[in-house]
């Protein structure tokens, strides 16, 4: 059986340089069509700012940063054209 998992690119926007108090580093993600999330990562796994990650989408397309190493996703307003043109 061929099963077709849906995915989507998000590139880190903005890396915060501090900890949370669970020694997190924010990450704000953001699709090229501007859909944008903040979620957060411990030192294993931080992201650099410019890297792409491929997230998977659940059924209800919403994407899953969990098996990427984040926590704690929440979802932003879309990003402005002129944001996303120079991110991407």
């Amino acid at each position: 059986m061929d099963v077709n998992i849906e995915s989507k690119q998000f590139k880190v926007a903005a890396l915060s340089s501090n900890l949370n108090s669970f020694g997190l580093r924010n990450h704000v993600l953001i699709a090229e069509d501007g859909e944008a999330w903040q979620a957060a990562a411990s030192h294993t796994n931080v992201r650099a700012k410019g890297e792409i990650v491929r997230a998977v989408l659940d059924r209800n397309d919403v994407p899953d940063f969990s098996y990427l190493g984040f926590e704690i996703p929440s979802k932003l307003p879309n990003a402005p054209r002129n944001v996303v043109n120079e991110v991407w």
